[in-house]
């Protein structure tokens, strides 16, 4: 079985974009996907007993290796989805007689909407020094994270996804 490849966030390149400290040296491959976990895990107490029943990891977010290099990789936020953002196109009143509106959305790591853009660390969900792990694309398909979603901007890489 291959060696699980694991490591931490070494920098923050923009809302969509972040430096993994693994690369091809330690067995990434572009299109690779990874899961950032919460450095905190929470510690699952058997109300019974009131022992410790194990800790889980929250993800934080999933990624896809972009671009890699012999020690580090460009990973980026790859899941998107089309939101109704007009009317529903009935013949009701308001904005329900308008027509259906929609936009594709993007994961983003920022906790607040924005355009794609270098953002402090402070504004990221991800942390420099985060963990990361590789993960198989049915995790990353069904996993749920804490990230925000904004309209796509013209020319942006996207993948179809529906989360959730």
């Amino acid at each position: 079985m291959a060696k699980a490849i694991r490591g931490q966030v070494a920098q923050i390149v923009s809302d969509r974009e972040v430096i993994l400290n693994r690369g091809v040296a330690d067995g990434v491959e572009p299109g690779m996907f990874f899961k950032v976990l919460d450095p905190r895990t929470v510690d699952i107490t058997d109300p019974e007993t009131g022992n410790i029943l194990g800790s889980i990891s929250r993800i934080k977010i999933v990624l896809k290796a972009a671009e890699v290099a012999e020690h580090l990789t460009v990973a980026q936020t790859f899941r998107s989805h089309e939101v109704n953002v007009g009317g529903t196109g009935n013949n009701l009143l308001g904005s329900l007689m308008s027509p259906p509106k929609y936009v594709r959305q993007v994961e983003t790591l920022r906790r607040g909407a924005g355009e794609p853009a270098p953002i402090a660390e402070r504004e990221s969900v991800v942390a420099i020094g985060d963990p990361f792990e590789a993960a198989t694309s049915q995790e990353v398909e069904s996993s749920r994270s804490v990230s925000l979603w904004r309209e796509a901007v013209e020319g942006e890489s996207l993948v179809q996804s529906d989360p959730e």
